[in-house]
């Protein structure tokens, strides 16, 4: 165990007599991956040094798992609650099978008689954690270690890199055998492949990954897609199990039991894993908003001309319907087409075909199975697994005022409930519900982003403030009173906007377009709609650029 101690930078200045007692103590126990080596406030009564493998330091107050730290080879932990004797601060948890050398306190208490100028040395390093304890940030739990299986892995490497601004590197163990290639290439992207043929044994695997998770961030662990002990205990050590492209064995979902994704080999589909594994996954909220929810179109178009992917979207009204076109593969173009003409479906002459009344009118003046059936069409009658782009669509119950989320089923029908403005369409009744616009529960619905996993939230609002809407004197002077659709649309916007103060949820970057000027029901104005969401979605593109832009991390060394 000595020259183990020398490789540890704390004690590699202790005299070899010194080194000598300390080895002469300790133990060497095994513990595997996710084992609890010591809990929050139970006593402590031994310290530890990581031989092999990992280790994560956690608290667990408030009934919330903070990371705040992970340890590799040569670190010690547990020393503080000896030293202090004081409860455990913090759980320690094993990330990677471990080999960890405990020192007992009876062992402890008699080296530092024996041997005065350890408890010296323990007291400079104590007060350097303390120092270093009160400026480290609270890490999050990552997908550090991937198991890989797919002929696509070096691809999913070199967008983690490039996502992500990190080292990668690629364990092959026996997945890319027969796949020729260019480790000088690789290592242009910031990618190193090691070919894992010394790993007879499937007990050597988490040596050689301790090792390897101290050099770079990300290890990737090739296997081969049959099953074998080699893989069985990649899969195992594993954060996460990823498939690209192959056809799924029956066998692998069922052995990861830390998740298991699949995606297609499709460039898009490995770009995004590279965002979902790195939790740098984009989301895009549109709010409700009626007429001026086309500003949503201006903002989806700059966002693809600057090439800034979208990995998830939430809409709710007008922002629904829009987001849903988007994810079901329509073009801007198309929604240009569908907002130009939606201004002939709300004039009563040229869009009575669009108006299907109710008479009397019971829940609301339009029924709104007609504009189903176009939501449909627009929509290609997708349901909610066919989409490109994952959608949440929010409406809300009528009568228990629950906040209904959408995200299986026909994607019209929930487009539908969430634009049943009240008094205007028949509530949607869906499974038992009746369900009306969900701007009245949610109009930005950026927590559900955040609530779904998106680490990098974006958000399209365009209901005015009641500030802006007091600056609207070209309304003013005209002294017109608004129809009765504009009347029920004017107020629903007036409780939206005080509802958005309260409700709406984390923002990286927010988008307003400046169209406070318009009315809710302007349809006819539809590309000066669309062009004041290009400015204001151009007008943030360099700080989306900087949120999106990598950051290379180093974790904090204890």
């Amino acid at each position: 165990m000595k020259p183990s101690l020398r490789n540890i930078p704390f004690f590699a200045g202790l005299d070899d007599n010194i080194l000598d007692a300390i080895s002469r103590r300790l133990q060497r126990e095994h513990y595997h991956k996710d084992a609890a080596v010591f809990l929050e406030d139970e006593p402590g009564d031994c310290m530890y040094i990581i031989e092999s493998g990992q280790v994560k330091v956690v608290t667990e107050r408030g009934n919330q798992e903070k990371i705040l730290n992970y340890l590799g080879p040569g670190n010690f932990f547990g020393e503080m609650a000896l030293l202090l004797s004081e409860r455990r601060s913090a759980t320690a948890r094993v990330v990677i099978d471990a080999d960890l050398l405990v020192l007992r306190k009876d062992d402890f208490d008699e080296l530092l008689q024996i041997h005065p100028q350890i408890a010296l040395m323990m007291s400079q390093e104590l007060g350097r954690r303390l120092t270093r304890s009160n400026v480290a940030p609270t890490l999050r739990e990552e997908f550090n270690i991937v198991t890989a299986i797919g002929a696509a892995t070096p691809t999913l490497a070199r967008n983690l890199a490039q996502v992500t601004g990190e080292a990668v590197v690629i364990l092959d163990l026996g997945g890319l055998a027969n796949i020729s290639l260019d480790p000088a290439s690789l290592r242009q992207s910031d990618v190193t492949l090691v070919r894992g043929s010394d790993i007879l044994e499937p007990e050597m695997l988490a040596d050689r990954l301790s090792q390897l998770v101290e050099q770079y961030y990300w290890v990737l662990l090739s296997v081969a897609p049959y099953e074998t002990p080699l893989t069985l205990k990649a899969i195992e050590l594993a954060d996460i199990t990823v498939q690209i492209g192959e056809r799924e064995p029956g066998w692998l979902k069922s052995v990861a039991p830390n998740g298991f994704w699949r995606v297609d080999a499709q460039p898009q589909s490995i770009q995004r894993l590279a965002r979902r594994i790195s939790q740098r996954l984009i989301g895009l909220a549109l709010s409700s908003g009626n007429a001026r929810g086309m500003a949503h179109i201006g903002v989806l178009k700059v966002l693809e001309e600057e090439g800034i992917p979208i990995d998830m979207l939430a809409g709710t009204s007008a922002g629904a319907v829009f987001a849903a076109m988007y994810a079901a593969g329509r073009s801007v173009e198309e929604m240009i087409a569908f907002a130009v003409n939606v201004q002939k479906q709300y004039n009563f002459f040229t869009g009575f075909q669009y108006w299907d009344f109710r008479l009397p009118p019971g829940a609301g003046l339009i029924k709104g199975n007609v504009v189903l059936n176009y939501l449909r069409r627009w929509l290609k009658d997708k349901t909610f697994d066919e989409l490109n782009v994952p959608l949440y669509i929010v409406a809300a119950d009528l009568i228990s005022g629950e906040e209904i989320v959408f995200d299986r089923g026909p994607v019209a029908e929930a487009v539908r409930a969430s634009m049943s403005v009240i008094g205007v369409f028949e509530p949607a009744h869906i499974a038992g519900r009746f369900l009306i616009d969900g701007g009245s529960v949610n109009p930005v619905p950026t927590q559900l982003l955040a609530d779904k996993g998106i680490s990098i939230i974006l958000a399209s609002n365009v209901i005015p403030s009641l500030e802006d809407r007091i600056h609207r004197r070209e309304l003013k002077r005209e002294g017109k009173l608004p129809n009765v659709i504009g009347i029920v649309t004017g107020a629903m916007e007036i409780m939206e906007s005080e509802i958005i103060k309260s409700r709406m949820g984390p923002v990286d970057i927010l988008i307003q377009p400046d169209i406070a000027r318009y009315g809710t029901m302007e349809y006819d104005k539809a590309y000066e709609i669309i062009k004041r969401g290009e400015e204001a979605a151009r007008s943030q593109i360099l700080a989306i650029r900087q949120r999106l832009a990598p950051s290379p991390r180093k974790r904090t060394q204890v």
